[in-house]
């Protein structure tokens, strides 16, 4: 080895000499021999091996350019590796970027000489998983795509940006769902699926789950994808384990009806029922809850579908009697009603029914129940006194009369009235004259005309001379003019063909109240058809009170509102004064409720909707309605329209109090300063809107009683029955709503019908 050592120094073989160099393991001398020997690519690699970052950027100069450029002695090895580059030699250049740890670079040289698994590992270098992988990639080099991206995915994560920066967020989704493709790429689908299960739905990970038979995950993915009947396709292939999760699945989808039917078919109905719901199919949601066995549940469901007698039968089963009851009655079927009353021991309830039933021995019989000190006493007795007289059960009828209390300064009330005349009944049947007589004369000297009590007067008296007049015979009123105060004079009533005022033809009559009448007439002037409305004077009855009035009604000549029915026109004629206004087709509001109950919370909501508005366009022309009810609402097919504005003041009221002239308006409908008599506003006539609107709710006013006092005390003094009784699952906002307008207190409601209309505007409509 001397030998040959000592021959290549004589010969200058430098080529030779970095050979024994390198066999000796002097790698820099190596370096310097292969330089003078021309192998600078060889010099310079083994300079960058050895550290020495000046030779292996001077040797990598040379050898591709000849020569140390100017400027570039005292080069970094990235600067002189950017030079290289530029001028093409990339080999070179990826020598010295590698030894200036600038992988980027690096990778960019690598690129350009396509080495791709050389490119992929500097990115890997530099940490630049995703283009790592990306080249990885296109050298089919998979196990080590997926460990970049595990890097890059774990990366993403940690960035503080996670879960902010949607950006970054994107950018995480996208390199996992590239792990779960790689992974079923390499035959590990199941992982893919578990991780593609978790990111945002897509056909792709829709279609990766569906391959891993991950078919639960799959009809998830499409049902978010917006895709059901590609979910139906896979419900056929899930286990009957998993069935449920595919309910549920709909059910989150919004497909609550399939959800349902799903849940229905597996034996679940609590969740069946639940999924109705969502539906809107309220009967099977109710035949859902009682398979399950909630009968009150069922119950609320079956009256939402409009089924009361469904809705009865599980009040029944869930021990609601009264809730049952009144189910019973919405469905027609009294005697049920009435059973289900005198469970709740509700006995003047029943007997309410049992006699609108035409069954009065029976609603004798629940009458008889109630006892003194029971609520109700009074009113059931004046309910049983005539069914015992009917009987001839006068000693009982007498007996339960005389424990009536009767309070002398109520003057004329209902109560003592019926009190006297039962009594005056009793005695009379039972022989007792006197004492029938008695009653009789105080009974009509309290209200002459009240029934045939002077009729029956008449009869009890010993005989008179021949020349004696007996007194007429007066007819009971039929029902509907139980509540005229006075038969209406001749001047008042208008026949068909009359001409009024030189200018109406009368058409026909509309119909009737207690203080006048209402008729279809022709306007000649204006050649249409025209409403007009007679009012009789009162005997007595102050001028200036009537041009008070008048001068009203021509303040309502200004409302020209939708909402509200126009009058036209107002003057008087013999008896009394007539207002032509709108004539309109169409049935009050009040005989709707009596068909209907209850009406539906949409519906109601419009219609309180355009009350309101109405009431808004009245009270700011300074008109007050005073009489508001469902009788003064009129249902076109078009629209509501309130009736007799300022009129109310001169038609007098529906049911008398414990003065005539207490009050003017109804007084199931009347707010508290109104019954009192004080100074009116407009917040009068939301308290009104108020009773209106827990009707429309209930099926019946709040306040009830025999007489119009009764009622009135109730709402001077008692807060209106919970309305929920009435209807089961009413929303919160509705009870609000009626607690604010139905407040005694007129500070307490809303300010202004205007206020209401947006308080309507905010209601839930289920």
């Amino acid at each position: 080895m001397a030998k040959s050592k000592l021959f290549s120094l004589l010969t200058r073989d430098h080529l030779q000499i970095a050979e024994h160099h390198l066999r000796e393991g002097r790698k820099d001398k190596a370096a310097e021999a292969y330089a003078k020997g021309g192998d600078f690519q060889r010099a310079a690699k083994l300079a960058a091996e050895t550290g020495d970052e000046r030779g292996a950027i001077a040797y990598a100069l040379q050898g591709t350019l000849g020569e140390i450029p100017e400027g570039y002695a005292e080069a970094s090895a990235q600067e002189a590796g950017e030079l290289l580059a530029v001028r093409g030699h990339h080999q070179e250049a990826i020598l010295l970027f590698e030894m200036a740890k600038a992988f980027r670079k690096a990778a960019e040289s690598a690129l350009k000489l396509k080495q791709f698994p050389r490119a992929a590992r500097f990115y890997e270098q530099a940490k630049a998983w995703g283009e790592a992988a990306l080249y990885y990639e296109r050298a089919n080099l998979f196990n080590d795509v997926l460990r970049v991206l595990e890097l890059e995915s774990k990366r993403l994560r940690q960035d503080p940006r996670a879960g902010a920066d949607p950006a970054t967020d994107m950018k995480l989704r996208q390199v996992d769902m590239k792990r779960a493709e790689i992974l079923s790429r390499l035959g590990r689908g199941g992982e893919g699926a578990v991780l593609a299960g978790r990111l945002e739905a897509t056909p792709k990970t829709a279609s990766m789950l569906e391959q891993a038979g991950r078919y639960v995950e799959a009809i998830q993915a499409f049902l978010a994808l917006g895709k059901p009947e590609e979910a139906r396709r896979l419900a056929t292939k899930v286990s009957d384990a998993d069935r449920r999760r595919v309910a549920q699945a709909y059910l989150e989808a919004g497909l609550s009806l399939e959800a349902a039917h799903l849940f229905a078919a597996l034996g679940f109905p609590s969740e069946a029922a639940t999924a109705y719901e969502t539906a809107g199919d309220w009967a099977k949601a109710g035949s859902r809850w009682e398979a399950a066995r909630e009968p009150q549940r069922a119950a609320t469901a079956y009256l939402r579908a409009d089924r009361p007698r469904d809705a009865a039968r599980c009040f029944a089963a869930a021990g609601n009697p009264q809730l049952a009851a009144a189910a019973y009655a919405k469905a027609g079927d009294r005697d049920a009603a009435a059973a289900c009353y005198l469970k709740a021991g509700q006995p003047l309830d029943a007997a309410h029914l049992l006699l609108a039933a035409g069954d009065r021995a029976q609603a004798a019989r629940a009458l008889m129940q109630i006892q003194p000190g029971d609520a109700g006493f009074q009113e059931g007795t004046l309910l049983l006194a005539p069914l015992l007289v009917e009987e001839r059960l006068y000693a009982e009828a007498l007996r339960r009369l005389a424990r009536v209390p009767v309070d002398e300064r109520s003057g004329a009330a209902q109560q003592v009235l019926e009190r006297l005349y039962w009594e005056a009944r009793a005695h009379e049947g039972s022989g007792d004259v006197s004492e029938a007589r008695l009653r009789y004369e105080k009974l009509i000297a309290l209200k002459p005309d009240y029934r045939d009590a002077a009729h029956r007067l008449g009869n009890l008296l010993p005989e008179r001379t021949s020349t004696a007049v007996p007194p007429p015979a007066r007819r009971e009123l039929a029902p509907t003019e139980a509540v005229t105060h006075r038969e209406l004079g001749p001047a008042a009533v208008l026949e068909v063909g009359h001409l009024l005022a030189g200018r109406y033809d009368i058409l026909a009559e509309l119909g009737r109240g207690g203080m006048g009448r209402v008729y279809k007439a022709h306007d000649r002037e204006l050649d249409e058809t025209v409403a007009v409305k007679t009012v009789l004077s009162q005997p007595g009855e102050n001028p200036r009170d009537e041009e008070r009035l008048l001068r009203e009604i021509q303040l309502c000549r200004r409302i020209t509102h939708p909402n509200v029915v126009r009058v036209f026109d107002l003057g008087r004629f013999g008896g009394g004064i007539f207002i032509t206004m709108e004539y309109l087709e169409g049935e009050s509001l009040d005989k709707v409720l009596a068909r209907q109950g209850a009406l539906p919370l949409a519906r109601i909501k419009a219609m309180l909707a355009e009350i309101a508005s109405g009431l808004a366009e009245a009270h700011a022309a300074g008109v007050i309605h005073r009489d508001l009810k469902p009788s003064n609402v009129l249902v076109t097919p078009a629209r509501l329209k309130i009736l007799d504005f300022g009129i109310a003041r001169m038609l007098g009221s529906d049911v008398q109090l414990t003065q005539p002239g207490f009050a003017v308006g109804s007084p199931l409908y009347m707010s508290p300063e109104q019954l009192q008599g004080l100074a009116l506003d407009g917040r009068a006539d939301l308290y009104s809107l108020g009773v209106l609107a827990y009707t429309l709710l209930a099926g019946m006013e709040p306040f009830q009683g025999a007489s119009g006092a009764a009622v009135a005390m109730q709402h001077l003094q008692q807060p209106p029955p919970d309305v929920r009784k009435f209807r089961p699952g009413l929303p919160a906002p509705w009870c609000d709503f009626l607690g604010k307008l139905l407040a005694k207190d007129p500070a307490q409601r809303y300010a202004s019908a205007r206020e209401v209309a947006e308080a309507v505007a905010a209601l839930p409509e289920d």
